[in-house]
Formats: C-alpha cells, structure tokens, sequence
C-alpha cells in the first residue's frame, strides 16, 4: 500500500517476503507423504519429481537450489517433529503426528541418492 508515493504498509506479507524457492513445493511434495501410509511411501518419489520437474520448468532453479533440495526436505521434517515434539502440547494426535513425521524423515534419509537424482544433469 502507497501513502503519498511512499510505501505505507503491506496487504500480503507473503507476497513481499524473501525466502527460498523451494520451501513451498518441498513443504507440498512432504504434506503429500504425510497422507501416505508408511507402505505406500515408495509411491512418492515419482510425485515428488513431478512437482520438482514442474516447478523448474515455469520457474527455473538454480544449480544451488537443486543441489540443496535433499537439504531442504530434511528441515521442513526436522522442523515438523521438533514442532510435534513440544512437551507443552503432548496429546495423542500431536504424539502420532511427531512419530509420523519421524518416520518420513526416516524414508527421505534412506532416499537420499534418489532424491538427489532429481536433478542430475546430464
């Protein structure tokens, strides 16, 4: 918003903050394996690289962003159990929610090489 041709405040914080690319298709790609059950969890790698192909096809990354993506998986999980974690709100549902959480970061560690390969150039 514009006050006298100076900025005067923001209707969208979103939209003027600077963050890295990656986070929300990464933050999608793991809410998606969220909704997997452990025994389904190899049906994710393929979505995960259809959104990652995707989004670098409208909205290129850089080489630095595509070697960090396995990176970035991890902490948006990391952040998920530490956050599901906190004693001060131990119900079931927060308790499942930390152990599943766990158990994707689990899965995206045992995928390392694969995830990576996402975007070996040829």
């Amino acid at each position: 918003m514009f006050l006298d041709q100076k900025i005067s405040g923001f209707i969208d914080f979103d939209l003027s903050e600077k963050t890295i690319r990656l986070f929300d298709p990464c933050y999608c790609a793991t809410s998606i394996l969220s909704s997997l059950s452990a025994d389904q969890y190899e049906q994710w790698l393929p979505i995960l690289n259809g959104i990652l192909q995707g989004y670098d096809q409208e909205n290129p990354l850089t080489l630095e962003e595509k070697k960090a993506l396995f990176y970035v998986i991890c902490a948006i999980q990391l952040i998920c159990v530490a956050y599901f974690s906190d004693q001060d709100n131990a119900d079931d549902t927060t308790k499942q929610l930390a152990q599943t959480n766990r158990n994707m970061l689990e899965y995206i560690v045992q995928k390392k090489e694969e995830i990576q390969a996402i975007f070996n150039e040829n």
